[in-house]
């Protein structure tokens, strides 16, 4: 592996990571090495020069970023979030200069949030008025930017319309290189609890002058570009996320598997072993989220809106508590900063705490779902007379072929439509019928059929309800919205992970295809829903069992917490 040995000497070696964070150290060498690697060429699409084709692979090599260390993950990938406006709506003159400059290991940052208003996006005071003469004048402050210090090039979100309103703003492109030194001012790095060697700063506009090539988009669609975006950044924060989790599993694994106490391995104490199991369910779980909503994107781009609010919302709130579960076994040694295989566990907490909050907060992502309720639910009504199977597009199917992606084909709301869980009916049915045959026991095949049941009850009613609920402006939605929007999530993750074992199950690893798993992550949803199920311990041992199986055969640097995908 490039990158060497995770607990190696190396610079992207453990003990380096945590040296650098000590000293609260931007990640500069890491980055060289990582643009010499070509990673910045992930972020520009093939039709300008690079290698964006595929988000499935885009995501993946985030995540293996992100198992040495979320800084250098984040500071990288911010070159994603600041050019996917541009890849959006920007000419073709736009696209292809920063393509050229990207390419060349520039690097690009995102300036949307105020110190005063976060991420209420229609309150920013960040203005670029016009001016007598061609071009606008851009005037305010933009504040927690990540590399708003040290990068070139910023995409910076301001008021065009002194009234505001969703048609208020617009995006420009401000490069530092041909602006006059004195019409900006790089704010302070922010100290941070994570993250800790990033550039989380700010940048301060003093009438720097706009010329009319740098606006991405036409004048007032600033708001919906960046909406679009959102869509696709979304779902790399929630790769980085399941990175820094994936690291964590593994480091507290093998700990479990070398360390003795009472006689035996901590992996061979009944509760250790379960926790433990628990959390390689979530990982699961979370891989099975992010591999479909990636290839999504390539199949149904129109149903992002969804998929990404969903995906954002779940999977860094899950795998927060699945850290937690994991210091448990870790014990005191969860919260040293040094030995003990480098104290690497409190750094990836401590990092991975704050991706909930990047690119919309759970309550920002929940808040978009309860905006699209009610044609949500007249689309599952309609759907119910005549279901189809998402099968028919391999989207959940590992390895199958992937359409080209079409930036253009992004929307603000996909009418209503989400292939998951309009196809959940088919998905439960074909379930059923599996379970005698492909689970290795009466009592699988059995808990399998009663969660499927479970689940396919408990969707109808959710549907229904939501389409009763009224939408309000985000201060007066009510909290049983969110409730609402809370447990939709754990529809779509449920048809999301019932619908990978079907795609999948044929061909799988054994972990994958006898559904243990599958049982365990539908329970853990169900339970989301209101329905607390308790199953036959055997479950936990026999996956147990599996985990011992893999980790005696793991390869070197390979991580257990990955599918087969």
């Amino acid at each position: 592996m490039a990158m060497g040995a995770p607990f190696g000497a190396g610079l992207f070696g453990y003990a380096r990571r945590i040296e650098e964070d000590e000293s609260e150290q931007y990640p500069l060498e890491a980055l060289e090495w990582l643009d010499q690697w070509g990673m910045q060429q992930h972020y520009v699409p093939v039709s300008l020069g690079g290698k964006l084709h595929d988000f499935e692979l885009l995501f993946s090599l985030i995540r293996t970023i992100s198992r040495r260390d979320l800084t250098v993950a984040i500071s990288h990938a911010v070159s994603f979030l600041g050019s996917a406006g541009v890849w959006i709506a920007g000419n073709q003159e736009q696209q292809l200069g920063l393509a050229r400059r990207l390419l060349a290991g520039e690097r690009i940052s995102l300036a949307l949030t105020e110190r005063n208003h976060g991420g209420d996006l229609l309150s920013i005071e960040t203005e670029a008025s016009l001016q007598k003469t061609d071009g606008r004048v851009l005037t305010g402050e933009k504040w927690l930017i990540n590399g708003a210090s040290r990068n070139p090039l910023i995409s910076v979100f301001a008021r065009t319309n002194a009234n505001g309103g969703p048609r208020g703003f617009s995006l420009f492109l401000f490069d530092k290189r041909t602006a006059t030194p004195d019409s900006f001012t790089c704010l302070d790095k922010v100290r941070t609890l994570g993250v800790r060697g990033s550039d989380v700063s700010g940048i301060r506009f003093q009438h720097a002058a706009l010329g009319l090539s740098e606006m991405i988009g036409g004048a007032g669609e600033g708001f919906e570009v960046v909406l679009k975006g959102l869509q696709l950044t979304r779902l790399l924060c929630s790769a980085i996320s399941l990175g820094a989790a994936e690291a964590a599993f593994q480091t507290v694994l093998d700990f479990a598997f070398a360390r003795r106490v009472y006689g035996r391995t901590v992996f061979e104490i009944p509760q250790c072993r379960r926790l433990l199991v628990e959390a390689w369910v979530d990982l699961l779980l979370c891989d099975s989220l992010l591999t479909a909503a990636a290839r999504s994107l390539h199949f149904v781009p129109s149903e992002a809106s969804v998929h990404s609010a969903v995906v954002k919302y779940l999977v860094p709130q899950l795998l927060e508590q699945t850290l937690k579960q994991l210091s448990v076994v870790l014990g005191a040694r969860y919260y040293l900063r040094e030995g003990d295989r480098h104290g690497i566990f409190q750094k990836m907490l401590r990092d991975s705490s704050l991706v909930s909050l990047f690119d919309g907060s759970s309550v920002v992502n929940l808040y978009s779902l309860t905006t699209q309720f009610k044609a949500l639910s007249r689309c599952w009504n309609k759907s119910i007379n005549h279901a189809t199977d998402a099968r028919q597009l391999p989207i959940c199917e590992w390895g199958a072929p992937l359409p080209e992606f079409r930036w253009c084909d992004l929307s603000l709301a996909g009418g209503g439509k989400n292939c998951f869980i309009e196809s959940l009916p088919c998905s439960c049915e074909a379930a059923r019928s599996l379970a005698g045959t492909h689970c290795p026991s009466a009592n699988l095949a059995l808990a399998l059929q009663e969660q499927v049941n479970m689940l396919e009850t408990t969707t109808g009613t959710l549907m229904k309800e939501i389409g009763s609920i009224n939408f309000a402006a985000p201060h007066a939605v009510t909290s049983q919205a969110f409730d609402k929007a809370g447990e939709y999530c754990a529809v779509e993750a449920a048809a999301i992970a019932l619908e990978t074992w079907l795609a999948n199950h044929s061909h799988a690893p054994a972990h994958i295809a006898d559904a243990q798993w599958l049982v365990l992550a539908l329970a853990r949803l169900n339970a989301c829903l209101g329905h607390k199920t308790e199953h036959s311990g055997s479950f936990i041992e026999g996956l147990a069992d599996q985990l011992v199986q893999l980790q005696m055969h793991r390869p070197p640097f390979e991580n257990l917490a990955l599918s087969a995908a």
